[in-house]
C-alpha cells in the first residue's frame, strides 16, 4: 500500500469513529435503485462499514473494501453482528483490482486520496465497472478560501476544486450534482467542510430527441 492513512489508529479503538448508522445518502440510493436479487454494489473507502452494512441489509449483494485493516475488520464485524454477508477486503484506491461489474459505485470522503496521477484512470474504470443504467455516487471535500482546514485534515488528502468532480461525468446522466457546507464534529473540534455531491446514471437509452421532452 502506498500509505497509511491517520484512521487506522482511530478504527483500532473499540468505538465506532463515525457511528453505526448509516449515512442519509443510502436512503436515496435506495429510491434510485431500489434492492432486487442480483443487484450488486461496491463501497469504495468503506471506513468500518456502516454503510455497507446497511445496504446488504436492504438487499443488495455488497463488496466493500478500505485501505485500513482495523477498518476493515470492523466492517466484518458490524455485518456479523447485523447478521448479513459482505465480501469486505482491505485495497487501496489507487490500484484496487475487481474482476466484478455493480449496479452501484459508492463512495464518501474517499476519493480526495487519489494520487494526482491516478485520478482519471480511476473515473474511466469504475465508469467501465458500472452495469448499464447503473448509478455512480461520489462526494469529495472541497477547498474554498473563506473555509479553515479542518483540524483532522490529513496529509495525504489531496485538495480537491469546485466542479472537479462533475467534469468526469459529462457524459452520463446527472441524477444529483450538488455542494454544500455543513458543520462537522469528527475530531471534537467543531469544523466546517464543503463537499460537491455527484449522482450520475450510465444511461443507455435511446438517443432523445423533441418529443421525448
Amino acid at each position: 500500500m502506498a500509505y497509511i492513512t491517520q484512521y487506522e489508529k482511530w478504527y483500532a479503538k473499540e468505538d465506532y469513529f463515525w457511528g453505526t448508522e448509516p449515512n442519509e445518502l443510502c436512503h436515496e440510493l435506495i429510491k434510485l435503485l431500489p434492492p432486487a436479487p442480483g443487484i450488486k454494489v461496491l463501497d469504495i473507502g468503506c471506513g468500518e462499514g456502516k454503510d455497507a452494512v446497511f445496504m446488504a441489509s436492504q438487499g443488495y449483494d455488497v463488496y466493500a473494501f478500505d485501505i485500513t485493516e482495523n477498518g476493515i475488520a470492523k466492517t466484518k464485524r458490524l455485518a456479523e453482528t447485523n447478521n448479513v454477508k459482505i465480501n469486505a477486503f482491505v485495497a487501496d484506491i489507487n490500484n484496487f483490482k475487481i474482476d466484478e461489474k455493480f449496479d452501484i459505485i459508492y463512495s464518501t470522503g474517499t476519493i480526495q486520496y487519489l494520487v494526482d496521477s491516478e485520478i482519471a484512470p480511476f473515473f474511466a474504470k469504475v465508469k467501465e465497472m458500472t452495469e448499464p443504467n447503473g448509478i455512480n455516487w461520489f462526494n469529495v471535500f472541497v477547498s474554498k478560501p473563506f473555509i479553515a482546514k479542518a483540524p483532522d485534515y490529513d496529509e495525504n488528502e489531496k485538495e480537491w476544486k469546485s466542479g472537479q468532480l462533475f467534469s468526469y461525468y459529462s457524459d452520463w446522466k446527472f441524477e444529483r450534482v450538488d455542494e454544500e457546507i455543513f458543520r462537522c464534529n469528527s475530531s471534537g473540534i467543531p469544523h466546517l467542510h464543503c463537499m460537491d455531491v455527484l449522482v450520475a446514471r450510465k444511461y443507455t437509452g435511446k438517443v432523445l430527441g423533441p418529443e421525448d421532452i
